[in-house]
């Protein structure tokens, strides 16, 4: 919902860690297999609008546009994070609201929830991811890993959450590696694929999630400095992550449209481009978690996974 500047600095802050094309299925497939849905929950009016105009330039919003357009974003945020339909944790709500009207992004804030002790709870209570969830998380992860110029080589410390050691106020993104570092050949996919669902057996879904994110983010971190670049992968992703049939909780969202998806990610806050990112890497791992199924559906069956 923030369009007022082209770019925001994506800012964490350190105290809030404490508080998902290949065979086009069809709707049996899509029925059967538990993925997704043929019915869209009502649009909030703001996501609606903003989304709709994704094409137009952007325009400022009023003090009380930005408001309801924050609450909408944390609402969303929470219940897709948490896996949950409605907020559960209400006493910080609130407070999330306000730090995002005073200017924090939606990256600080997610960053706070995953990180945080209820997130870490769920994460050390769930039971290991069933094995349709954990194909699903190496297909999409070796997806992200394809193009990327630097890709995290896990180890089984990945199930881990990572410790927090912020500075003082704020954290920003990792530090570039440097230049000097070996650059090792890249492995096919399907042994990138075996790798990661050898080394993830046992994790939670949770911890799956928190992991694709994170690789999610640091794939953005690399085409962060040009807007084109970024909207090309975006709307790839988008258009991937769409044939999947998992409703990603707007109409456009939905919308197998790789202009639209292009120019939304061109006329957007880098910020908002990427919860968006964000947002339909936890809605796909969560229908998968929520299906109950032992098969997912032919798309990720054809991947080979």
């Amino acid at each position: 919902m923030m369009i007022q500047a082209k770019k925001l600095t994506v800012t964490v802050f350190v105290g809030l860690w404490m508080v998902s094309s290949a065979c086009r299925p069809i709707d049996e497939i899509r029925a059967r297999f538990g993925l997704g849905g043929t019915h869209h929950q009502p649009l909030p009016k703001q996501m609606d609008r903003e989304m709709k105009s994704a094409a137009e330039p952007e325009k400022a919003m009023s003090a009380g546009e930005l408001a309801k357009a924050n609450s909408e974003l944390l609402s969303e945020m929470m219940k897709v994070v948490f896996n949950e339909k409605e907020i559960d944790d209400r006493s910080n709500f609130g407070t999330l609201v306000h730090t995002l009207n005073e200017g924090a992004s939606l990256e600080g804030i997610y960053r706070g929830l995953v990180m945080g002790s209820r997130y870490r709870g769920i994460e050390a209570k769930s039971k290991a991811a069933s094995p349709e969830t954990l194909k699903v998380f190496a297909y999409e992860m070796a997806q992200i890993q394809s193009d990327m110029k630097s890709p995290t080589e896990f180890t089984k410390d990945a199930r881990k959450a990572p410790s927090i050691e912020y500075p003082d106020g704020i954290a920003d993104t990792p530090a570039e590696l440097p230049d000097s570092q070996e650059v090792k050949p890249k492995l096919d996919q399907k042994q990138v694929r075996e790798n990661l669902i050898h080394l993830f057996i046992g994790a939670s879904p949770y911890t799956l999630k928190r992991v694709l994110a994170e690789e999610a983010m640091k794939k953005m971190d690399e085409v962060k400095d040009s807007t084109g670049e970024m909207a090309q992968w975006y709307a790839k992703t988008t258009l991937r992550l769409i044939s999947t049939h998992v409703d990603f909780g707007l109409a456009q969202r939905n919308l197998a449209d790789f202009d639209f998806h292009f120019k939304f990610a061109q006329n957007m806050a880098e910020d908002r481009v990427r919860w968006e990112v964000l947002n339909r890497y936890h809605r796909l791992m969560n229908a998968v978690m929520n299906s109950g199924v032992i098969r997912v559906s032919d798309y990720f069956l054809n991947s080979g996974v």
